[in-house]
């Protein structure tokens, strides 16, 4: 599922990856956020608990294509017989 995943460090959600450039991000204690040293992008934790929401969202979506596709090719080889 792309570039993220939870940060295990101070159990905050989110990603541990910037989604603009790839590189890790890092908790900046002074600004209570996450920033990014290659590109300077910040996320706050409510942005990375929205992407983690998003990624979520979007693995069911492809789960549940996947199982649709499977129903149907299942259909589809018992009707041929």
């Amino acid at each position: 599922m792309f570039n993220s995943c939870a940060i295990k460090a101070r159990g905050d959600p989110g990603l541990p990856y910037c989604r603009e450039c790839g590189a890790k991000i890092i908790y900046d204690r002074n600004t209570r956020s996450y920033v990014c040293p290659g590109c300077g992008l910040i996320y706050t934790p409510q942005d990375l608990i929205i992407e983690t929401r998003k990624d979520v969202e979007m693995g069911v979506a492809e789960e549940k294509k996947k199982r649709k596709y499977a129903e149907y090719l299942e259909w589809w080889a018992s009707s041929k017989k």
